[in-house]
């Protein structure tokens, strides 16, 4: 087959939501709730001043319980800070004004990458790879415990994609402390990744056993066997460790511990 070289389309800043238990939700309301998001998303970005970036999308569509939109890439340090907080705010905000029967909860995904996009509104805007990479970040367990480890004053969990993090916080533009993303191991499909799991204001389990799932260490559990002490149980205590299946990095102890991209390396 023969190979004919194109251009690279534009690299777009990516953003998707998805509401957390939408399918728990009644069917009377799935079309009010469908229809706000991207007014949750408008009211968020003028939130934190960013409603000029709002303005100046490139595409948006709606994904029945949630949405996806693409931004110039310039934009991509703000939707990590201040975006995510103020749609936490936003989302607490609106249980005051609306009173929606089922507090919504948002999983956020963010990536960086070439997609297409003719500024014609076409259908297919978007497309490419980086797009599906998104959309299954937000699919990833990781970021889908969050909100179930946490109680419900945690409206928004988000998880950053290896580049987007590299572009945007570890270069310093985001202004946002690398200790305030965990990394975590991404199994979805086709996509075998390390995502980064920031979350805006956490609770219940995630304050007391860090961002991660607990599982046993069996080599941690061997080494404290042979030192006379009872092997690690899940959930026992600090003693755990957390094995990042898929990322070749293991991490002993709890909490948001943060560990440089140097510290991966096997």
């Amino acid at each position: 087959m023969t190979r004919t070289t194109t251009e690279l389309p534009p690299y777009r800043a990516l953003l998707a939501v998805d509401i957390r238990d939408f399918s728990g939700t009644l069917g009377k309301d799935h079309a009010r709730i469908t229809d706000a998001v991207p007014t949750i998303l408008r009211s968020a970005f003028q939130r934190c001043g960013l409603a000029d970036a709002w303005a100046e999308k490139r595409f948006g569509f709606g994904t029945g319980d949630g949405y996806a939109l693409g931004l110039p890439s310039a934009v991509l340090p703000f939707l990590l800070n201040p975006f995510l907080s103020a749609l936490q705010e936003e989302l607490l905000y609106r249980d005051e004004v609306d009173a929606d029967p089922v507090p919504l909860r948002m999983r956020v995904s963010v990536h960086v990458g070439p997609v297409t996009d003719s500024g014609q509104g076409l259908l297919s805007e978007g497309s490419g790879t980086a797009r599906i990479e998104t959309h299954r970040l937000l699919d990833a367990a990781p970021v889908r415990e969050l909100l179930n480890r946490s109680g419900p004053m945690t409206r928004v969990a988000a998880i950053v994609s290896a580049r987007a993090y590299q572009d945007a916080v570890l270069s310093g533009y985001a202004a946002d402390a690398p200790e305030h993303y965990v990394p975590a191991p991404v199994e979805v499909k086709k996509l075998v990744d390390t995502g980064y799991l920031r979350v805006p204001s956490p609770s219940g389990d995630l304050l007391r056993d860090g961002f991660l799932s607990r599982i046993a260490d069996p080599a941690a559990a061997e080494d404290e066997a042979r030192r006379g002490g009872e092997p690690d149980q899940p959930g026992d205590g600090p003693r755990n460790a957390y094995t990042f299946h898929g990322s070749g990095f293991v991490h002993g102890g709890t909490g948001d511990q943060y560990n440089r991209p140097d510290d991966l390396r096997p």
